[in-house]
């Protein structure tokens, strides 16, 4: 309890949630080129604009997600091959102040001091959003292992015709789908700060941003199918939801990297204690 009393603190204290509204800002920003970098290459793998829609569903507002299934399928009727250089750019550079951002804030949770010349900590974030745009298209071949998976244990007739089966199916595709977030997650608080954080001290915040995340656009959702958003800002609304949905899930992220901060200094006092 005191390790979150300790977060909660900190996080009004040292006015994260500022901190947040920056990051949502550059989020929001990179969203579309970076669909546009990904539907660009969706031609070279063996996935389609509907394993992304598929994807974001879960996690996205109604409203919000029709603004962007609007933009994906608009994107593909004109072609996406003339449009991937471009893209590319666009995507890396506004990402990359998202990053830059996110390494701010994290540093500052950590009590990191950036003492590196500005160009070399500019080409270490630039390397992290590379790594990142990297490995988020991965979560699209997530519906291609699901198929494969479900091939794999539908060989026998009999397994489909088990009730106990309309159950497990879909608590198994979202295992595979926590397990990426957590992964995802893990990856992304040893990378993103600049000094050096072991793996197991990101595993508590990685634990809590894979499944307070999902928790959260659930939650989420179902509170805006249930609200009218369209009296209070017409035709807006599906954008303000979004720039909600990218505020909060930035204040999940930096929870997340609050919670690892405090939970290294815990484990550093109780080391000391037995030292």
């Amino acid at each position: 309890m005191t390790i979150i009393k300790n977060v909660l603190v900190r996080f009004f204290n040292e006015r994260f949630f500022d901190q947040a509204a920056q990051t949502a800002y550059y989020l929001l920003l990179s969203m579309f080129p970076f669909f546009l970098f990904i539907l660009s290459l969706l031609s070279l793998f063996p996935v389609n604009e509907e394993m992304l829609l598929t994807f974001l569903r879960p996690f996205t507002p109604v409203e919000s997600f029709a603004i962007i299934e609007e933009n994906v399928q608009a994107v593909l009727s004109k072609g996406h091959g003339n449009v991937l250089y471009a893209s590319l750019i666009a995507a890396f550079w506004v990402t990359s102040m998202a990053v830059q951002s996110l390494a701010r804030s994290l540093d500052l949770a950590n009590g990191y001091v950036r003492r590196y010349a500005f160009w070399k900590v500019l080409i270490r974030d630039l390397g992290v959003t590379l790594l990142f745009m990297l490995v988020i298209p991965l979560s699209l071949f997530l519906p291609i292992i699901e198929k494969a998976l479900f091939r794999v244990v539908t060989y026998y007739d009999t397994i489909e015709e088990w009730q106990g089966w309309f159950y497990i199916w879909p608590n198994v595709k979202w295992g595979l789908g926590s397990l990426f977030l957590f992964l995802f997650f893990l990856l992304f608080y040893k990378v993103v700060p600049t000094g050096k954080m072991k793996l197991k001290e990101a595993f508590p915040g990685a634990f809590f941003s894979a499944f307070g995340w999902q928790l959260f656009s659930l939650v989420f959702g179902g509170y805006v199918s249930n609200v009218d958003y369209t009296r209070l800002y017409g035709q807006l609304s599906g954008i303000i939801l979004l720039v909600i949905w990218f505020y909060l899930t930035a204040v999940i992220i930096l929870l997340s990297g609050l919670l690892n901060a405090e939970w290294r200094k815990s484990s550093d006092r109780k080391r000391r204690r037995v030292t």
